[in-house]
């Protein structure tokens, strides 16, 4: 069962130095790996293949990343929330947990990556090289509909490419069938057709957000950083999303769309054309850095070249794209 509980209402927390995550979510990727957020570089508390997620949920790793939430003492996260601020995304999440090293509950969030069959193989990417099916050895699907699915608040469904893995409309069924409520977003490369049978599914649940990875719009740059990839279809396919958002919007079933940069050497210059491209469709557009990639990152160019960038970038502060645009200065200017 879940939590019961709202003790926080009398527990003061400096929300600069608190993060709900730990206390909520598990995040699952292909090679079976648990951690609670990609953020912290998916610190790792586990393996499916070692211990059950029940198990995994209150171990000593998770109960520690708990506790300096708890106590103020951060040291997994402190990179991060610096880095990216990221604590700040869930601060929302906050009144919904119960503050306690071990968790009466399952998690009631979950961060999927449950294959990396991917239709792309982008560059700054290695997801797509991962395994396949290796949930189907685990308790994920023969516990989860009973200890999980039920309880769940919101889901996150990353890849590889979730469009066009089995595993995401099999999920699907089997929350629908035990939990109506919970909301879901999904990370896609729109690399693929909007299909009746895709729209079917996305009807069936609460739709929280779409967030299109594109990187760029321009066919050139577009086709350098995501290999196999074709901008026709990706646009195409945006196009549908665009349509099926409007469409929810007249039923009442509001879901937000995003639009993803990951800010790397091929496509610095063209973040002024890929803002313009948002604001075009009420998109809202996500500027990204890379990690782990040095070679393709902006922090590793030249000092002058990484001067140029900024200076190149600064007049877009002053425009309603500030905060996304400050967080890559921000992150080059770190550097120098």
């Amino acid at each position: 069962m879940p939590s019961k509980g709202l003790i926080l209402a009398k527990t003061k927390l400096d929300p600069e130095k608190f993060c709900p995550i730990p206390f909520l979510q598990l995040q699952l990727n292909p090679r079976g790996n648990v951690s609670a957020c990609c953020f912290s570089g998916e610190h790792k508390v586990g393996n499916v293949a070692e211990s059950s997620l029940k198990e995994i949920w209150n171990n000593a790793e998770m109960r520690k990343w708990r506790r300096e939430f708890m106590t103020g003492d951060i040291e997994i996260c402190a990179n991060a929330m610096k880095t990216f601020g990221c604590h700040r995304n869930y601060a929302y999440l906050t009144p919904k947990i119960t503050l306690a090293e071990v968790q009466d509950g399952m998690p009631r969030k979950l961060d999927l990556r449950l294959n990396g069959k991917c239709n792309l193989e982008c560059i700054m990417c290695d997801v797509w090289r991962e395994p396949n099916h290796l949930y189907d050895e685990c308790d994920f699907w023969t516990d989860g509909p009973t200890k999980i699915f039920p309880y769940l608040l919101e889901i996150e469904m990353l890849g590889g490419e979730p469009f066009i893995q089995k595993d995401t409309f099999r999920f699907i069924d089997e929350v629908c069938k035990v939990n109506k409520t919970v909301t879901w977003g999904f990370i896609t490369n729109c690399q693929y057709k909007f299909t009746e049978q895709l729209q079917s599914y996305l009807d069936k649940i609460r739709l929280r957000s779409l967030h299109m990875s594109l990187d760029s719009v321009n066919p050139e740059t577009y086709a350098k950083i995501r290999l196999k990839g074709d901008l026709k279809k990706t646009l195409s396919t945006v196009q549908s999303y665009m349509r099926y958002r409007d469409l929810r919007k007249l039923s009442g079933q509001r879901m937000q769309l995003f639009a993803s940069m990951c800010v790397q050497r091929a496509n610095w210059r063209e973040i002024p054309e890929f803002l313009a491209f948002c604001d075009e469709r009420d998109v809202q557009p996500v500027l990204q850095n890379v990690i782990g990639r040095d070679h393709l990152s902006l922090r590793t160019l030249e000092r002058s070249e990484r001067e140029g960038i900024i200076e190149f970038l600064s007049p877009l502060l002053a425009g309603k794209h500030q905060g996304g645009v400050r967080f890559v200065i921000d992150e080059v200017r770190g550097s120098l």
